[in-house]
């Protein structure tokens, strides 16, 4: 029977093309990584690599194993990947991956909750923008994403769970040059700098602001980038900019009279922010409870925004 380990070993020694090397890169003595080869090569009743002064090269049944081993090696890893997920979830890892807005939404509360409950898993949060987020679930880097849903909805890799929508507004520090525009059109807007995520090609005509676009991937770029709301916030309020909320993200700032909401083009956008998950990949049970800690969040969340637009604009 195949094991895992020595097939490991021979992609190591198709990576680096040298015992030594490989075996050094295995944390263990090059006689016990030939052995290792050899008992491989005895398994399967054929020669896997020629070995020469200088380099080892695979034969031809070698490159046949080497072609199979990577997806046998990758499937060893999510078998016990998910066997370990099995176990009582007082232990183990969550690694969750937020886009900014839904960060501050109801992600970081979540995973407050669940530290409150189960103390001693390890966590591990990333923040970034979209890409960043979709990125992350791709490479198995973590469990579960939290992000704007509408711009993976077309890659079959992924499974989009949708879980809130929520309306989102211009926004800029209550002494800025707008202040007194009464009704507010583009042409006002992109007098100033727009403080901002990468934007989606599929927005182009409704982000107003100093921008340019991506001639690679057609998207957005604010003249000001940034990859979390709290830099937005301050710059905002120390400058002409302008940037876009969810109300309930400036909650205090509009209470204290330092932010006000532009009325402009309402609704302006309506993003949707779903859970992302790498389709056919086991979802542990400490993704599950922090997925019903964001759903119960976002329940109160929508009709508290409700109560700022109207109190606010």
């Amino acid at each position: 029977m195949l094991k895992s380990k020595p097939l490991l070993h021979a992609l190591s020694l198709f990576k680096y093309g040298s015992f030594t090397r490989a075996a050094a890169e295995s944390h263990i003595s090059q006689s016990a990584f030939s052995r290792s080869i050899h008992s491989l090569e005895r398994t399967l009743g054929v020669k896997l690599f020629d070995r020469n002064a200088n380099h080892v090269e695979p034969t031809a049944y070698g490159k046949v194993l080497l072609r199979r081993a990577a997806i046998i090696v990758e499937n060893t890893e999510e078998l016990e990947r998910e066997v370990h997920l099995l176990k009582d979830l007082s232990i183990g890892n969550l690694s969750v991956a937020f886009g900014i807005y839904p960060a501050e939404l109801s992600g970081n509360k979540a995973v407050g909750k669940m530290i409150l409950d189960y103390p001693d898993l390890r966590y591990q949060v990333t923040t970034g923008n979209w890409l960043t987020v979709n990125q992350l679930v791709l490479s198995r880097t973590v469990d579960i994403g939290f992000a704007t849903s509408s711009t993976v909805e077309k890659d079959e890799r992924l499974l989009i769970s949708e879980v809130c929508e929520h309306e989102m507004f211009l926004y800029c520090r209550s002494g800025h040059p707008l202040k007194n525009h009464k009704t507010l059109n583009q042409s006002d807007l992109d007098s100033y700098p727009f403080v901002s995520i990468q934007v989606p090609s599929g927005l182009i005509n409704r982000v107003p602001g100093k921008n340019e676009i991506d001639t690679i991937t057609g998207n957005i770029l604010p003249s000001i980038e940034i990859n979390d709301f709290t830099s937005a916030r301050t710059i905002i309020a120390n400058s002409n900019s302008i940037g876009a909320a969810i109300p309930v993200q400036i909650e205090s700032q509009l209470k204290s009279g330092e932010f006000m909401l532009l009325d402009y083009q309402r609704p302006w956008l309506e993003p949707s922010f779903g859970f992302i998950l790498l389709r056919n990949r086991s979802m542990n049970p400490a993704t599950e409870v922090f997925m019903q800690h964001v759903v119960d969040i976002e329940k109160t969340l929508s009709q508290k925004n409700r109560v700022l637009i109207n109190q606010y604009l």
